[in-house]
């Protein structure tokens, strides 16, 4: 039979090990001696403290007397008994009335433990994972090789291009252009090269010639002014007497520019040029006569600004340090000059003329009390041509000189060389009047009456 104090302590717990009374009960207190014969334990004289020791101070115990075994009984059930013993929990003489399935109803039964099966890929599972990684591999040398060969040009078509880049350009205008002229592959790669490169920085608006199989590198220096090729025009010519106003209309139809942005220019950019003067910025008509008539190569879509410029570097040129001097020497300044010239140039049949014509204007405005009117038909057409106005000796405008007295504002057109030496150099006559001839010439006269009397003749052709 198990030991007695370890039977209690079992039951009880291990405080009520001590037994009611603080101590451990007797050995054979409640179990048969050596000789079978036992003697039942006491009650207890304190059932409060073996309810409020072990594990069970909430369940209320009862002793119940064991009934008197017979003579005999322990020495032939001793075996079974001491079996018993062995598969019960305690002795029989304790009840315990406590519910168990009624207090237990409601506890919550916890899931049991399961363990994760371990999962092995085995041997397919490595090849198909090894397969999976060589088509990724393979799938990133392809995007890597195509992106290298568009960055780089390789394996492009050869060919000429002609790209052109707007004023109000943007990069994603710009990737656009290259993108529909098939010498860019992929946008995003552009763009992204475009960014860390600068390129919009770099790049000027313009007509340039590509070579699609350029790398990227080579593609924005093309678009730029300084390394970039230009498309050039076929060589203009700018004829003689032409206006301010019929170069720039002339320029826009071979595609230089546009007139409204030559306009702007010739207006509010300030040329460094010692015969232009800052106090006329602003006027439009400020670079009339100063615009050289010659042949020119322009580029197509080209900045307003440099075409403007090379008529005006072509002016310098011409106009040498001996005209200045000369001009000094009649008491002009260039613009006066070239305003004099303006009229000659647009007024005179032929050559032969011009230094004539120039000397009417010349004794006309040294005679300002006999003669305060000029009376040039050609500045009337000239005031008239941005009017759409008929031809009227009373047009109200500063260039009608049949109305306002000495030389108009400025020049009418764009003179050449010709009209420019006969302003410079006329001819010393006594003519105040000229008047054009059926025969396509004009006709020189010092009087009134003769003049008067020729216009009214049938030899006049005007």
């Amino acid at each position: 039979m198990p030991d007695s104090k370890d039977y209690w302590k079992e039951l009880l717990g291990d405080d009520a090990a001590q037994g009611p009374s603080g101590s451990v009960p007797p050995a054979g207190a409640g179990s048969p001696d050596d000789t079978g014969n036992g003697t039942p334990p006491a009650p207890a004289d304190d059932t409060g403290s073996l309810q409020e020791s072990g594990r069970f101070r909430d369940i209320p115990l009862t002793y119940q007397e064991p009934a008197a075994p017979d003579e005999g009984e322990y020495l032939t059930e001793e075996p079974n008994r001491q079996e018993q013993d062995d598969q019960d929990t305690g002795p029989e003489n304790f009840r315990v009335d406590f519910d168990f399935d009624g207090e237990y109803r409601d506890a919550e039964v916890p899931n049991p433990i399961r363990f994760r099966r371990e999962k092995r890929t085995g041997c397919v599972g490595g090849i198909l994972y090894a397969l999976f990684i060589i088509c990724v591999g393979l799938a990133a040398a392809a995007l890597l090789w195509l992106a290298t060969t568009d960055i780089f040009g390789f394996g492009k078509e050869t060919r000429s291009v002609e790209i052109t880049i707007p004023d109000d350009y943007d990069i994603e205008q710009v990737t656009d252009i290259l993108y529909e002229n098939n010498i860019i592959k992929y946008k995003w790669l552009f763009k992204l090269y475009a960014k860390f490169s600068h390129a919009e920085e770099k790049i000027s608006s313009g007509t340039y010639q590509i070579i699609s199989s350029n790398d990227y590198f080579a593609l924005v220096n093309g678009l730029t002014s300084s390394g970039g090729t230009l498309v050039e025009t076929d060589l203009i010519t700018i004829p003689e007497g032409f206006s301010m106003k019929q170069i720039f209309e002339l320029l826009e139809r071979n595609e230089v520019c546009s007139a409204d942005e030559l306009w702007e220019c010739a207006a509010n950019h300030d040329f460094d040029y010692s015969f232009l003067s800052r106090g006329t910025l602003g006027d439009r008509h400020r670079l009339e006569g100063f615009l050289f008539p010659d042949t020119y190569k322009f580029y197509v879509n080209d900045e307003p600004e440099r075409v403007i410029d090379k008529f005006l570097a072509n002016f310098k040129n011409r106009f040498s340090d001996e005209y200045m001097e000369r001009a000094g020497e009649l008491g002009y300044s260039v613009k006066q000059v070239l305003t004099i010239a303006s009229m000659i140039e647009r007024e005179a049949a032929d050559d032969d003329e011009r230094d004539l014509i120039a000397s009417v204007i010349y004794n006309r405005l040294r005679d300002p009390d006999s003669f305060p009117y000029l009376q040039i038909d050609a500045t009337i057409y000239y005031a008239i041509e941005e009017t759409g106005e008929a031809f009227s000796l009373d047009i109200d405008s500063p260039y009608n000189t049949y109305t306002s007295t000495g030389l108009p504002p400025g020049p009418i057109c764009s003179p050449g060389n010709a009209s420019i030496r006969a302003a410079l150099y006329p001819q010393e006559t006594e003519y105040y009047y000229y008047a054009l001839s059926t025969s396509g010439y004009h006709e020189f006269f010092t009087y009134r009456s003769a003049f008067e009397e020729f216009v009214n003749s049938d030899e006049y052709g005007g």
